[in-house]
């Protein structure tokens, strides 16, 4: 599955958990951004951070957010749909509501509001260019 993952440094999760109750109404944990009535992500919250980033990279998000531990948000993508512009405005509308930087699963790259907004490239990538990396790597990719 293909994921991207916000990191709030300003928010605590009840914050976060009402914003995300107000966007996406239909249900929560996992929260639902649907076109229709189809589901094309799947929003929770990302505890794993400490575990799952190597020490260094972690130590970096946490200097980052000024020493405090961000809050993580995951949404995962429906393998049934692209999903390139919703995953685009879930990580957009939370980086508007609280600071903080995205993540998708191709780089290592911190991406702020700006860069989402410029359409920055990263390694000759926009953020979540699940197909230009694809392409790029191709059977090496795993």
């Amino acid at each position: 599955m293909r994921s991207v993952f916000v990191f709030l440094c300003d928010a605590s999760e009840e914050e976060v958990s009402a914003h995300l109750d107000h966007t996406y109404p239909t249900q929560r944990e996992p929260w639902l951004s649907s076109v229709g009535d189809d589901p094309y992500l799947y929003i929770d919250f990302y505890r794993e951070g400490p575990t799952e980033f190597e020490p260094e990279e972690w130590s970096d998000l946490v200097e980052r957010c000024n020493g405090k531990p961000p809050v993580g948000v995951m949404a995962d993508v429906s393998g049934r749909h692209p999903g390139d512009q919703q995953a685009l405005d879930f990580v957009t509308n939370m980086l508007t509501h609280f600071n903080g930087f995205a993540m998708d699963d191709y780089t290592e790259h911190l991406w702020s509001l700006e860069e989402l907004r410029t359409g920055i490239r990263v390694l000759g990538h926009p953020f979540f260019d699940y197909d230009g990396w694809w392409l790029e790597r191709g059977s090496t990719w795993f």
